[in-house]
């Protein structure tokens, strides 16, 4: 038997009772794979999971009823149709569009204690898309009731506001989107589930659900190979090496990040930057034998990347062999075609091992 979702208090009321194998909670739940894996996971969370202010699961279950409503309900299937076809909006924001009004209603339902007011939510239905914000406190509410506009409908006066992004899971910024996309007009874009996903994973992490968040992160870089010729793709696998990187026991997938962003080098130094990071992983992983080789195709495949020698410097003390350390540092020194950055950092490494540094500063 499918597991009941339920909202707090909401037992009285069997039409908001959803279950796992919901129809209607089955078809947001796949238009909304970015959080498939959170769902299936939630045991592991919180009751009332929150990710920037925004419940993606209640997000779901919500656009999950209306769609229900849509099939079920003449009236709610009109004004999913009109909006559609009169505004331009695809399936997706035009159900949004109602969820906003009737999560208004829902939310009162259960603050009051009382039956679903299921004819003023037609009512209030009609309105979706109309200019109401502009109306006169005090002037009869467009809405049918009878009603002055201010003891009616003027607390949902932001809800009739048309969207063309509405049903959005926006779980913040800062990942693959920057601000809103004035070019994006499809809530469902895979911009917005790439950029959902880092939050999401980032939320799991928060919760150590690591074998969760790392899924999440996978699932990223799957979606990114197929979007836009994969423009997005790089920073998808960025994001799996960061997270990788920060949890040991997935340093061998660090690696692996890491040799797949090879691809994208553009330069010697961003190629050698990467070789030095897989370098510097196989050594955290007690496989110095397999760093040191690494280290020497990277001394040979770019022998002007001054700093890749220095990077096996800083590797060789991370791992207690000063000595070694030492003596490559003064080879690497001694090399006349050294870049200035890398010489002064050098030279600062050599002081703190306690060694003198006249003789390589006056070779500069």
């Amino acid at each position: 038997m499918a597991k009941i979702l339920t909202f707090p208090d909401v037992e009285k009321e069997e039409e908001f009772l959803i279950e796992e194998d919901d129809k209607g909670f089955i078809t947001i739940l796949n238009e909304h794979p970015e959080v498939k894996t959170l769902f299936n996971r939630r045991d592991l969370y919180p009751d009332i999971l929150e990710i920037n202010g925004l419940n993606p699961v209640f997000h779901v279950m919500i656009e999950g009823i209306v769609e229900n409503q849509i099939h079920k309900d003449q009236g709610v299937r009109e004004i999913y149709e009109k909006l559609i076809k009169e505004e331009g909006l695809t399936p997706h924001a035009s159900r949004a569009c109602i969820a906003r009004v009737f999560v208004l209603h829902f939310f009162a339902f259960l603050k009051e204690q009382q039956s679903f007011e299921h004819e003023n939510y037609a009512r209030r239905l009609s309105l979706i898309g109309a200019d109401v914000l502009n109306l006169g406190r005090n002037y009869s509410c467009p809405c049918g009731s009878g009603a002055k506009f201010k003891r009616c409908c003027a607390p949902f006066a932001e809800a009739f506001v048309v969207s063309p992004l509405a049903g959005r899971m926006d779980l913040g910024y800062g990942s693959y989107v920057l601000d809103v996309p004035q070019d994006i007009k499809d809530p469902l874009d895979p911009i917005f589930q790439l950029e959902a996903r880092c939050h999401v994973s980032e939320y799991m992490e928060a919760h150590t659900d690591l074998e969760g968040a790392l899924e999440v992160l996978k699932e990223n870089i799957t979606q990114a190979k197929d979007y836009e010729d994969g423009k997005f793709l790089e920073n998808a696998w960025q994001e799996y090496k960061f997270f990788c990187k920060n949890h040991m026991q997935f340093a061998q997938e660090a690696v692996k990040a890491s040799e797949q962003l090879l691809q994208f080098a553009e330069n010697d130094v961003d190629k050698g930057t990467l070789l030095c990071e897989k370098a510097d992983l196989l050594a955290k992983m007690g496989n110095m034998e397999a760093s040191e080789a690494e280290y020497i195709k990277l001394f040979n495949a770019l022998p002007e990347f001054h700093y890749g020698r220095f990077r096996y410097v800083l590797m060789l003390s991370e791992h207690q062999r000063e000595n070694d350390a030492k003596k490559s540092l003064t080879d690497l020194l001694s090399d006349h075609n050294i870049d200035k950055e890398t010489h002064e950092a050098a030279i600062s490494l050599l002081k703190d091992f306690g060694e003198d540094t006249t003789e390589f500063e006056e070779l500069r």
